[in-house]
């Protein structure tokens, strides 16, 4: 009897040593089973206190290298620029350098801009009106808009179906003035010297008045250019 306990009381200690390291094993087994999640951290749950259950973490923002002897400069966006308007369809011409343009079932009321047409009671007032009928008048014509004027016409540069600038060739033809007060456009003057140069146009006359000296001088007709 004696020898059989001493044989069975090595096997008894090992597996009395070998207990608690498979309790153990198995304890952790079980944890990672049941999915626990770690208690969050203080600042975790400010953030789950604040209502932000389920938002996804903000990336940190690396900021702009500096370049060797200054400071980072920010990047912006490109300047837009002002690109020209659907084409459209020349329905009326009302005098030299005005005109209705119809676009998408609109008529656009536009005033060609850098030039200024003598006033239809004028000398070539009639002639301005003809040649813009002659050029423009029911064809579709691409405009360049430059923003609005007093009256709420569209300022434009009008390109006709070839490409040419009718704004332009108005000047170049003796028709046109370049309106010298609200455009900064020295081309045209260049123009207008050409055709003062050729006497084409209005400038077969020694003084041709201006148009707006015109208006200034016969306020009803202030409704025409400018």
């Amino acid at each position: 009897m004696a020898l059989r306990i001493s044989r069975l009381f090595p096997r008894f200690v090992r597996l009395w040593v070998l207990l608690p390291l498979l309790l153990a094993g198995a304890f952790t087994i079980g944890r990672s089973c049941t999915g626990a999640v770690p208690e969050p951290r203080s600042r975790d749950r400010a953030h789950l206190a604040a209502g932000d259950v389920g938002m996804a973490p903000v990336p940190a923002q690396t900021p702009e290298p500096r370049k060797a002897g200054g400071e980072a400069k920010a990047t912006s966006s490109p300047v837009p620029v002002r690109a020209s308007a659907p084409d459209g369809k020349v329905v009326r011409v009302r005098d030299g350098d005005s005109i209705v343009v119809m676009r998408g079932g609109i008529g656009i009321e536009v005033r060609l801009d850098g030039i200024d047409c003598p006033e239809l009671a004028q000398a070539f007032g009639k002639k301005a009106k003809g040649a813009t009928a002659d050029f423009a008048f029911g064809k579709t014509v691409r405009l360049v808009a430059k923003g609005k004027d007093r009256y709420g016409r569209e300022l434009a540069e009008v390109f006709l179906p070839d490409g040419r600038s009718l704004n332009r060739e108005l000047v170049s033809g003796g028709f046109a003035w370049w309106y010298r007060k609200y455009s900064t456009d020295r081309s045209l003057e260049t123009l207008e010297q050409a055709a003062r140069a050729a006497h084409r146009g209005l400038w077969v006359d020694k003084n041709p008045v201006p148009p707006w000296e015109f208006r200034a001088g016969n306020p009803r007709r202030q409704g025409g250019g400018g």
